[in-house]
């Protein structure tokens, strides 16, 4: 018996093809997909927020992976203050099911879609890796996790990261139900794989994923790592700065990773390409090219909305 109905109750779609112009891309697939069935035509929607820093720019590209409540759409507002708190660049993955990613969400299709994003940026775009800051938020640090084992990114920030989801099923009704559920996105085992710098954030008022999920992650880790846990933030509930940008930005500046540009540029940001960067890489200055950006034909794969999942009990359980 397989449960993915309730693991990844997608809301309705918070945004169209219409909204974020400027800001939407559509970004291919890898060209070796390890999942031979997936439409290798059908792109990645992402949300692309560049960070000017007062015309500065920025060196530090975060990737972002949602909480299993969340779209792009609803993600923006937090993504917005990250940028500008955080002084970084910001791209977030929609994932299958979600938003107007048509599709059935599971955590290979996922997985493949964070590899073809990670690739795209670091072999198309010519980013480096020792650029990019992966962050997973929830049900996103399965995938945020087990890229960092892969990929070996700058960072790992973490916000109410699970051992597991079978073990989240088991914390929240026992034995039996875990039993039934399939297992998936197993951090406890990934993050063992992870040498970059990992920074763990949990509420101790978290109901829905006890922070102790995160405390035996931050022991297993391979890598540094440091961990908070907040008085006063459960699962939804947080402050954007004492609980989750100061913190971070602490974090960062203790391991000696730096957003702001160690030369600048006199030449104005449309006229830069990502091979005249050299070994400055900054990202708000990168053309992405226009056929992954919003046409004045929308594609119709992606104006589907979804409706939303009506058991309550799991559809929280990793917002």
């Amino acid at each position: 018996m397989d449960f993915n109905h309730f693991i990844f109750p997608a809301p309705e779609s918070s945004y169209s093809q219409d909204d974020y112009q400027g800001e939407l891309l559509f970004v291919p697939r890898r060209k070796k997909p390890i999942l031979p069935h997936l439409d290798p035509s059908l792109p990645i929607p992402c949300l692309y927020m560049p960070c000017h820093n007062g015309g500065g720019g920025s060196t530090k590209l975060m990737i972002y992976f949602h909480g299993n409540a969340e779209d792009l759409g609803l993600s923006w507002e937090l993504l917005d203050h990250l940028r500008s708190s955080l002084k970084m660049h910001v791209l977030a993955v929609e994932y299958p099911g979600y938003g107007i990613y048509p599709g059935v969400p599971t955590a290979e299709k996922i997985l493949e879609d964070a590899l073809s994003v990670w690739e795209y940026l670091t072999l198309e775009l010519g980013v480096k890796r020792t650029e990019i800051i992966l962050f997973g938020r929830s049900l996103g640090s399965g995938p945020a996790i087990e890229l960092a084992a892969h990929v070996n990114p700058c960072a790992l920030l973490l916000m109410t990261a699970y051992l597991s989801i079978r073990e989240v099923v088991r914390s929240l009704a026992g034995g039996m139900a875990a039993y039934l559920v399939h297992e998936r996105f197993r951090n406890i085992e990934n993050i063992k794989e992870v040498g970059c710098p990992t920074f763990l954030i949990h509420g101790q008022r978290d109901t829905l994923i006890p922070a102790s999920h995160s405390q035996e992650l931050h022991s297993a880790c391979g890598g540094p790592a440091s961990l908070l846990l907040s008085n006063d933030m459960d699962h939804n509930e947080f402050d954007f700065y004492e609980d989750l940008s100061h913190p971070f930005n602490f974090f960062l500046q203790q391991c000696g990773i730096s957003s702001n540009p160690t030369t600048q540029t006199q030449q104005s940001p449309e006229s830069v390409s990502p091979a005249m960067l050299g070994d400055t890489f900054c990202p708000y200055v990168l053309k992405f090219p226009n056929e992954l950006k919003y046409r004045d034909n929308p594609d119709p794969r992606f104006t589907v909305k979804r409706k939303e999942n009506l058991c309550s009990k799991f559809q929280k359980i990793f917002s």
